[in-house]
């Protein structure tokens, strides 16, 4: 009986894998129309934006494409290992390459100075609203966020709702998305100078983030009965058991999402010993 509702969005059209799912499609080229319009008029200026800004922008615009429009999505209501993948790609991929491709910056510089004040004034002069941001990237409450969304759209009340119902699927994807950006904002601090933490700072955020993930991971993978109504009546392809398929999702939330996790720490560590070197050089007496 369930099977009729396991489609969530059974109307879509879908060609060569890609979901023709609107709100997606618009998320995803409106910012991307605007991004490239406003690149070719900084260019006409001869202020083009550094490489790397445009490479992360458009790479992170072709994984939000792969996990919202590509097979990722297609897949994500038969097979549960996919719709981990949606969310992993989501959360550690599409988000941290938006903010470093700058898109607020590259905008701003593309705008005439008085309408970039002007917008400038607009979201910033008000005291409340530049507290709220204060607050929200702090780095316990991002890491807060991001870890609260991840536990408790995993239990299985609601991530079954957000299986058999658009309106909750996507509620869902913009609470990911949306604490996502929060936690990697004051890492990648995509406004200069802000309110950047230091690489050891990060680094215990992604810990505490990867420690979460990792214990969700975990449960998935070890459960001996599927957790997920939904699933266990799902058409699985591939020959996949529903039970099977949940270890996979999980061991890929647990092995592959915690093997990003570490590289970026491993990065993170990195840059920040290397930099603290270089302070120490600085600050030595020549001779």
């Amino acid at each position: 009986m369930l099977l009729p509702l396991l489609h969530t969005c059974p109307t879509c059209p879908s060609v060569l894998g890609i979901t023709l799912y609107p709100p997606s499609l618009l998320l995803i080229a409106v910012p991307t129309i605007v991004y490239t319009l406003a690149l070719r008029r900084l260019a006409q200026r001869g202020r083009p934006v550094p490489t790397s800004w445009v490479i992360a922008f458009y790479a992170g615009m072709l994984s939000a494409l792969i996990a919202l429009a590509g097979p990722l999505d297609t897949w994500n209501d038969e097979l549960l290992t996919m719709h981990m993948a949606q969310h992993l790609v989501l959360i550690q991929v599409t988000a941290p390459l938006l903010l470093l491709g700058r898109p607020v910056q590259v905008i701003l510089r593309a705008l005439p100075p008085q309408r970039a004040g002007l917008v400038t004034r607009l979201l910033l002069r008000p005291i409340w609203s530049r507290r709220v941001l204060e607050f929200l990237t702090r780095p316990l409450v991002a890491t807060g966020l991001s870890i609260l969304a991840l536990v408790v759209w995993h239990f299985p009340a609601l991530y079954e709702q957000a299986v058999l119902r658009q309106s909750v699927h996507d509620l869902q994807h913009v609470s990911f998305f949306g604490t996502a950006l929060l936690f990697w904002w004051p890492i990648i601090d995509p406004v200069p100078r802000h309110h950047r933490v230091s690489g050891l700072w990060a680094s215990l955020m992604v810990f505490i983030t990867a420690v979460a993930s990792t214990v969700i991971g975990a449960i998935l993978t070890l459960a001996d009965e599927v957790l997920y109504e939904p699933y266990r009546y799902a058409a699985m392809p591939w020959g996949f058991t529903p039970l099977v398929d949940q270890q996979v999702a999980g061991l890929l939330m647990w092995i592959g999402g915690g093997t990003l996790y570490l590289v970026i720490i491993l990065v993170l560590l990195a840059r920040w010993l290397l930099r603290e070197e270089g302070r120490r050089m600085a600050s030595e007496p020549a001779g």
